[in-house]
């Protein structure tokens, strides 16, 4: 037996070695996948952009403002008129949360009384708002008891009166954040492994000559191949909208046109990735492997999903601009929560539409060079 056990090892061995996929997967991929959890994974909030409207204007609000600035928590986006225009950049997207410095801020704690100051907070992302909220209540918490302490002679300080307001999702319910989120990442997943298979099927099973022998062309198959997915991916993106919005209750508040064109321009981003995988592979196990690798973990870690970008390293920041799950997700979230439209989503459409157009080309293109 064992003569036998030993040859079959040999052969496999060098099946190994003459196969550097295999050879990149097994020590590539345990390095990416750690560098991926250990940097995108963390549960701690940071740089979260905030915006004070000063209506005070005194030496004690300054202080507040610069203590701000200097947190590592908090990057102050600048300072707002009033409450409305802060208001207007957490609309915007500009900000997560806006402080409002009351105008008697300062001459409240010279005479060591209560101040009160009004936080505004966007709760689309439950958990980040709640995270904030915290964060920020314990600096003005901790600003005004150092200016009191020397003041009031070892009396008890007085606790800030935080005025909260949560937009979006007064709730906090985290349903209302996780539901956008679960469709962008498993719409992403999905329609990548539709077409995954398409092109290396045709391979494998020696029909792709049929196609070479005939009159079409490279862009006429690549369209003829995702036509039928396309329609099946709309049926899909109804189907997750319907569930998320009967069974889970999340709101959509945004206009249902702008839903359908930003969805239609992703599944067009995301067919022609599993489509690319097809027809670079020829392979249907690789191309579903890849499929799922290059989808799966982008879109769930580096999407903003469940971990908010604005926390991770400046490097993988970087990385997340190639994630299109990422920019379907923030639209997701925009339409169904804050009832965002064209006008302050056409960054990320826009986006999309260029990853879009970017990967049917390759897609041509190495489909061409194939056939060829």
């Amino acid at each position: 037996m064992k003569s036998r056990i030993l040859p079959v090892m040999r052969k496999e061995t060098l099946h190994i070695r003459r196969d550097p996929r295999s050879l990149y997967m097994a020590f590539g991929l345990p390095v990416v996948l750690l560098v991926l959890f250990g940097y995108a994974i963390t549960f701690d909030i940071r740089h979260v952009a905030v915006a004070v409207a000063d209506l005070d204007g005194s030496s004690s609000s300054r202080g507040l403002v610069d203590r701000i600035r200097a947190s590592d928590y908090f990057d102050l986006a600048g300072l707002a008129r009033d409450d409305r225009d802060a208001g207007r950049w957490l609309e915007e997207g500009r900000v997560k949360v806006a402080l409002v410095v009351p105008r008697d801020f300062g001459r409240d704690l010279g005479r060591g009384r209560l101040p009160a100051v009004q936080l505004l907070v966007d709760g689309s992302n439950n958990n980040t708002a709640l995270v904030a909220l915290g964060y920020l209540s314990g600096l003005v918490q901790g600003f005004a008891e150092d200016t009191l302490k020397a003041s009031l002679d070892g009396r008890n300080v007085p606790s800030v009166d935080p005025r909260v307001r949560v937009w979006y999702n007064p709730e906090l319910r985290s349903t209302n954040f996780i539901v956008p989120g679960l469709i962008a990442v498993v719409m992403m997943v999905m329609t990548t492994m539709l077409t995954s298979l398409t092109i290396a099927r045709e391979w494998e099973n020696g029909t792709m000559e049929q196609l070479i022998a005939g009159p079409v062309r490279s862009h006429e198959v690549v369209l003829g191949k995702i036509g039928p997915y396309f329609l099946l991916g709309v049926a899909q993106i109804v189907l997750v909208v319907v569930a998320g919005t009967l069974l889970f209750r999340v709101p959509l508040r945004g206009n249902v046109f702008c839903l359908a064109v930003v969805s239609a321009v992703f599944l067009l981003c995301a067919l022609s990735m599993g489509l690319l995988l097809s027809i670079s592979t020829r392979n249907q196990q690789l191309s579903f492997m890849l499929s799922v690798l290059l989808t799966l973990l982008p879109s769930y870690l580096l999407s903003g999903f469940i971990f908010p970008v604005s926390s991770m390293p400046k490097a993988v920041q970087a990385v997340t601009y190639l994630v299109p799950a990422r920019y379907f997700l923030a639209t997701l979230r925009g339409i169904f929560l804050k009832g965002y439209g064209f006008g302050l989503l056409w960054v990320e459409i826009l986006s999309l539409s260029g990853f879009a157009l970017l990967l049917l080309l390759l897609c041509v293109r190495r489909l061409k060079m194939r056939l060829d």
